[in-house]
């Protein structure tokens, strides 16, 4: 598995370690309205006390402005009780997640805590592209092989790249749910892949090196799968949050990945400036699949980013705390970003945005960073070691 690494702050003393931070002692308790929230969001309640999973039928609910009941599932892990709606709400619609006072704990005592969360889903307004400047305007990217990324829709929902060399499409990727590449449906499960190819290729050789292709997760579970079909380089990435389903497909032609001389592709302004604007479309893809907003793409700040990239790849470091001891918000501050919240994503390892961004989404606070509500803007700074291989920040806060 790559490296890869987070950092999340907030500009109040608490440990943001969950979707929601909850924790009260007050009989009853009316949270703040939420807005712009995920129509299948997943709510974590932490409570003083441990839980009794026989107490939660009929007392954990959703309820519209008219009093009508939304089922929920719900899971219980200790003081933690986990809430998401069976089905998606309605888009631009406002609820309440209630919580009874007559949850018991494992000791069999009434926790006498009612806790109700009012919120408002996200509109259904057609997200388009950070960095389009008109909707109908196809962006592209130089990348890491001898081919130009090109993004036909600037529509989220849409979202797929053509690789294009001398107007032929050689590669690809794609991310729509349902969509067939290679016979195999986004959507699917990991066993399908497997069952219709086998086994994945251990590895990639070029001049007599065997360059590994093969990704795991914490569980030794794969990740993703690169195979050999009909002249193309294909790989499909699994979401390991959602039991191992295809999120997404790569490919590329054989002559496309042999032209590219080793795992690395020679560094380059362009290929920096690629790397750095489709990772902010990865991202958006990503919030917008999940019924989040996209976020603002400041491409002003990107040398913030780039600065602390530069600074691990020259003196061959991997941290969020840099050479001078000031952390991702310090630096950002220093760099004239205005911000309440903050973030910051790590990676290195992998050669191109598309992998990194696949490998980002498979860990779970890097996820968290990517889909939190609360981030309103992003950028993001790329550079490069001696040996062409990219260093990825990303930066994300809210004003």
């Amino acid at each position: 598995m790559k490296k890869i690494s987070f950092l999340i702050a907030i500009m109040i003393p608490l440990f943001f370690s969950s979707l929601l931070l909850i924790t009260n002692a007050s009989t009853k308790t009316e949270w703040k309205s939420y807005s712009n929230i995920a129509t299948n969001k997943e709510w974590t309640i932490t409570f003083n006390q441990n839980i009794a999973a026989s107490s939660i039928a009929n007392n954990v609910y959703i309820v519209t402005t008219t009093n009508k009941k939304i089922a929920v599932t719900t899971t219980v892990s200790g003081k933690k009780l986990k809430v998401k709606p069976t089905t998606k709400l309605t888009n631009g619609t406002s609820y309440k997640l209630v919580v009874t006072d007559k949850l018991k704990s494992t000791k069999g005592k009434v926790i006498n805590q009612e806790i109700i969360i009012p919120f408002t889903t996200i509109k259904n307004t057609e997200a388009t592209s950070a960095t389009s400047n008109t909707p109908s305007s196809v962006k592209t990217f130089a990348s890491e092989y001898d081919l130009l990324w090109k993004m036909p829709s600037a529509n989220y929902k849409a979202f797929h790249l053509v690789g294009t060399k001398n107007s032929n499409t050689v590669g690809g990727y794609e991310t729509r749910t349902g969509q067939t590449v290679f016979g195999i449906k986004v959507g699917s499960s990991r066993d399908t892949v497997k069952a219709k190819y086998g086994a994945p290729l251990k590895g990639i050789s070029k001049n007599n090196t065997k360059y590994t292709q093969s990704y795991t997760d914490k569980y030794n579970q794969e990740t993703s799968g690169t195979y050999l079909i009909d002249n193309q380089y294909v790989t499909f990435f699994y979401d390991a949050h959602k039991k191992y389903k295809v999120r997404s497909v790569t490919w590329v032609s054989a002559a496309t990945e042999m032209s590219k001389p080793g795992f690395f592709a020679t560094q380059s302004t362009q290929l920096r400036d690629g790397l750095e604007n489709l990772m902010v479309e990865l991202i958006n893809q990503a919030r917008v699949a999940e019924g989040l907003k996209p976020l603002q793409y400041t491409p002003k700040y990107n040398p913030v980013a780039r600065q602390h990239s530069a600074s691990m790849a020259d003196s061959n470091f991997f941290g969020h705390v840099d050479l001078n001891g000031l952390r991702g918000g310090d630096r950002m501050r220093k760099g004239g970003v205005t911000y309440n919240w903050w973030g910051e994503n790590l990676a290195y390892g992998q050669y191109s945005a598309i992998y990194a961004h696949e490998a980002l989404m498979n860990s779970l606070g890097h996820r968290e960073n990517i889909l939190r509500n609360e981030f309103t803007h992003v950028f993001v700074g790329v550079d490069f070691n001696s040996k062409n291989q990219p260093y990825f920040t990303m930066n994300f806060y809210s004003l």
